[in-house]
């Protein structure tokens, strides 16, 4: 999907500003920026979890960014899954790795407003999955999110999870959470 958005930001005349491939042991992401503006980029990031993607628009000139997601948002309407489609895989997903891929995509794609549904989803995976690896990847999913009201559940998790690998993750999103005043 890069090189679709690449060439519709090519479109536009938005330069590529940055760009790099990640190698991860289990596979691998792709991070692509293009400048619409001195005050607006264009991001674009593949999970190397679930092989999806996702883009962003941020600057400072927060309605443009807005205008620039809206752009995108038509014009690849159809490559876009809804809100709903993101939730129901979360819900019903019982296999542990279509599971932690379906979390990566919902983080991606979550509503930019707190959603108590997407919420309680999130927290259920985080905090009560079987399988830590689960917990740790919707752990790892909730940094795309940004929402405040995951800081109480990062703590919980931080606090009282059985696997130190996911109260270490928690720690780091919590950390994230801080770096960006959440």
């Amino acid at each position: 999907m890069a090189d679709e958005i690449n060439e519709l930001a090519q479109s536009y005349g938005w330069p590529v500003v940055y760009e790099a491939d990640r190698n991860f042991d289990r596979g691998k992401g792709r991070e692509v920026n293009w400048g619409v503006t001195r005050e607006a980029v264009l991001g674009y990031l593949e999970s190397h979890i679930s092989n999806d993607c996702c883009i962003v628009a941020v600057g400072k000139d927060s309605e443009l960014a807005e205008r620039v997601i809206r752009q995108m948002d038509d014009d690849l309407g159809d490559e876009i899954e809804s809100f709903a489609e993101l939730l129901a895989a979360i819900q019903d997903d019982e296999d542990p790795r279509h599971l932690a891929q379906s979390l990566v995509r919902a983080g991606f794609g979550a509503p930019r407003e707190f959603d108590q549904e997407f919420f309680a989803t999130f927290a259920k995976a985080a905090r009560e999955h079987d399988e830590y690896r689960v917990r740790d990847i919707a752990i790892s999913s909730i940094v795309y999110i940004e929402w405040p009201e995951f800081r109480l559940l990062l703590e919980e998790i931080q606090a009282h999870d059985s696997e130190e690998r996911v109260r270490a993750r928690a720690a780091i999103v919590l950390h994230a959470y801080k770096a960006v005043g959440m």
